[in-house]
């Protein structure tokens, strides 16, 4: 995995499989881990009242949640937090420790004694580190499977949910209106996911699964990052989006188990099919 570094100095991992960084090179990787995942979700506010739960989406080299515990503990060094995510690859995770982590150093220790800590679980395999006042449990596995079998057990648990996976150009399968489906079931009325991508088939799919959507900070480019929750009512200039255009159709994987090839086609067929329709004559 070839190192790259980042314009906030912090160095993250190039993925040859998607052809992407795990982190954004304009923004940062650590500078964007607090911005567009920390702040929006309010893990400062929220860790005051002593208790906070975290569900990571596409843990990849641990910088987002390790970000997450940085800002709970510098706002309440008394809570509790509960981490909870999966990641494909292992050897990400592993290789991250190689890095340097700047001022998040002090972290790493949790996620070498998690490495080591190894259990199944759901017939997945999971790192698990438990402490008075941290537990975190990452699956290993492909991100549907893992959400198709834990999301019960979950119900309404995360305060927070970052969404983080590759560009919905590479990786649709996790962006699509079922697995915001999931992800509604897994978090709390009153909490917030907060995702990097600003894509309106991304923001109606949120939509459409029951959240409210709103627009969050643009950091590292000129386009806004996105901001959910059940409470929140989305913003009547995306809505006037989502009906108006056809651009903003979701990617569909009905049964989570799709390829990206057929999610992609299957999206672009809806998009003719509705570019094209023709009126329908009425019945009387």
């Amino acid at each position: 995995m070839k190192i790259v570094r980042t314009e906030d100095g912090s160095l993250t991992l190039f993925s040859e499989k998607f052809n992407e960084p795990y982190h954004s090179l304009t923004a940062g990787a650590f500078k964007e881990a607090v911005e567009k995942f920390c702040k929006p979700c309010k893990v400062e506010e929220k860790a005051k009242k002593g208790k906070l739960n975290l569900f990571d989406v596409c843990f990849g080299l641990g910088y987002n949640t390790v970000a997450f515990l940085e800002t709970a503990f510098s706002s309440n060094p008394k809570v509790k937090v509960s981490v909870v995510g999966f990641e494909f690859d292992l050897g990400v995770i592993e290789k991250s420790l190689e890095l340097s982590w700047g001022n998040y150093e002090k972290w790493k220790k949790i996620i070498r004694v998690a490495l080591k800590n190894k259990r199944c679980e759901n017939i997945f395999l999971t790192i698990n580190y438990f402490s008075p006042q941290i537990k975190l449990k990452i699956y290993i596995g492909e991100g549907r499977e893992v959400i198709k079998r834990i999301h019960r057990k979950y119900k309404q648990f995360a305060d927070a949910i970052f969404h983080d996976p590759f560009s919905p150009r590479v990786n649709p399968e996790l962006w699509t209106f079922e697995f915001f489906q999931k992800l509604r079931s897994i978090i709390k009325r009153d909490g917030i996911l907060a995702t990097y991508s600003a894509a309106s088939p991304v923001r109606k799919a949120l939509w459409m699964a029951g959240f409210g959507v709103k627009e969050g900070v643009a950091v590292g480019r000129k386009s806004r990052s996105t901001v959910a929750s059940p409470l929140f009512k989305t913003e009547e200039k995306l809505l006037e989006k989502f009906l108006a255009s056809t651009k903003s159709t979701p990617y569909r994987d009905p049964n989570l188990q799709d390829s990206p090839e057929l999610i992609m086609s299957r999206r672009r067929g809806c998009v003719w099919l509705q570019e094209k329709a023709l009126p329908i004559a009425p019945i009387y």
